[in-house]
């Protein structure tokens, strides 16, 4: 699980984290310091995170969108800075580490957001940020917008000369947008990509590729929508229905708990939500840490299952087995991971080992999908020439799911004596 410096170093090593004067407030200005209690193991995770321990709780932006923003904002000493939306304070230390928490002023139009960004900025020894409900009658060197307000209704907020920045709307949606008020004019530019960085490679340098920020977007907006129970299209419905779907009957059920009395359980569930958004998109590294921050609040069979799958998507096999041994440990019940441990074992060439984890899958009391232990298993049989041993897994296979399209191919195979290929 990443602490503080791996996040540090991830961010550097995306370009996004240029500055020095950022990255010296990153390492001073504590980020649990702005979650609640409960939620203290999400710290340094690159993921939006709960700022309130509520159900559907509101977030504040990843550490890569917000050091992106922040970066484009170019903050340095003296500057007078509106923040809109607080986005629980986190956003506030920094910019105050760098221009002096007197010089800050947030504004949030949430009574509630208002009054615990308060708390938590004033407990962090903060006090002197400034908190109010509408943005002041006042002039600004920067605005960083990270709510819904229109930007250009705080053009007259900005100084002479000055610029804002906030997350593009229309269709700019998935970029960040910059207004430069310079000699009474505005001028409005669009950053679809984080600007050209480049990294020591001996006694030259190499060019960086640039963090794309419509895919940044992308992957933040769903992982907002896992986090804050919002369903606005296709995708968010699917990696809700997968969560449900994983956990059903089990410790972390809907149905087995109330969220507005166990937070932490809530919260493991969206964790796992998010992590499994960013396994799909190829974020693994991403993903096997937001799996063991779910792990953190509540441990789960099912999420030490997934991420032992992202361990195997790295090549770590060893890992990944381990990380279903430690499913098994805490529901044995759950017949994910001896199936998982099966699979894992057919890849590096274990065969033998594998068929008796795969014949527990197949009699475990919670398992969804027995068709693919039975097809695993049919799999072994086939590599080792016992031909009609796999022809009774596979017919049992299809029982099961009689659409399961590898099993019927297998079959197929089987039935045709056709060659098999692992």
């Amino acid at each position: 699980m990443w602490g503080r410096d791996d996040l540090l170093a991830e961010l550097k090593g995306l370009g996004l984290l240029r500055d020095r004067a950022l990255e010296r407030s990153f390492l001073r200005v504590r980020q649990e310091d702005f979650l609640p209690d409960v939620f203290a193991p999400l710290a340094y995770s690159d993921m939006p995170l709960p700022i309130h321990a509520t159900p559907s709780p509101p977030t504040m932006p990843s550490p890569r969108c917000l050091i992106a923003a922040l970066d484009l904002l170019e903050p340095a000493p003296d500057q007078r800075i509106l923040i809109v939306g607080c986005r629980g304070g986190y956003v506030a230390g920094l910019l105050a580490e760098i221009v002096g928490a007197e010089r800050i002023v947030v504004a949030e139009s949430d009574p509630l957001r208002l009054s615990r960004a308060a708390d938590r900025l004033r407990d962090a020894g903060l006090d002197r940020v400034r908190v109010v409900s509408t943005p002041p009658e006042e002039r600004f060197d920067r605005i960083l917008v990270l709510d819904a307000t229109s930007p250009r209704q705080l053009v007259p907020r900005l100084a002479d000369p000055g610029f804002l920045i906030a997350r593009g709307r229309g269709v700019h949606d998935l970029a960040f947008l910059k207004l430069v008020h310079n000699a009474g004019e505005t001028m409005q530019m669009t950053f679809n990509e984080a600007p050209s960085a480049v990294i020591a490679g001996g006694r030259d340098t190499e060019p960086m590729s640039a963090v794309d920020f419509g895919r940044l977007f992308a992957v933040e907006d769903l992982l907002v929508h896992a986090w804050e129970g919002r369903v606005t299209g296709h995708y968010d419905q699917h990696f809700r229905d997968i969560a449900d779907e994983t956990f059903a009957g089990g410790p972390l059920d809907l149905s087995a708990f109330d969220a507005r009395e166990d937070p932490c359980k809530d919260a493991a569930r969206r964790a796992f939500q998010a992590a499994y958004i960013l396994q799909s998109a190829g974020e693994l590294e991403r993903a096997a840490d937001a799996y063991e921050r779910s792990i953190r609040l509540v441990p789960s069979a099912e999420a030490h299952t997934f991420h032992g799958w992202t361990l195997s998507f790295m090549g770590r096999y060893d890992d990944a087995i381990e990380a279903c041994k430690r499913a098994i440990e805490v529901d044995a019940a759950f017949g994910n991971p001896y199936n998982d441990i099966g699979a894992y074992l057919i890849e590096i060439g274990r065969l033998d080992d594998a068929i008796p984890w795969l014949e527990r899958a197949t009699a475990a009391p919670r398992y969804c999908c027995y068709f693919y232990a039975h097809t695993n298993l049919a799999r072994i049989y086939l590599q080792k020439g016992m031909r009609e041993k796999a022809r009774k897994c596979l017919l049992e296979a299809l029982r099961v799911n009689p659409e399961y399209e590898p099993a019927q191919e297998l079959l197929r195979r089987i039935d045709g004596h056709g060659g098999y290929h692992a």
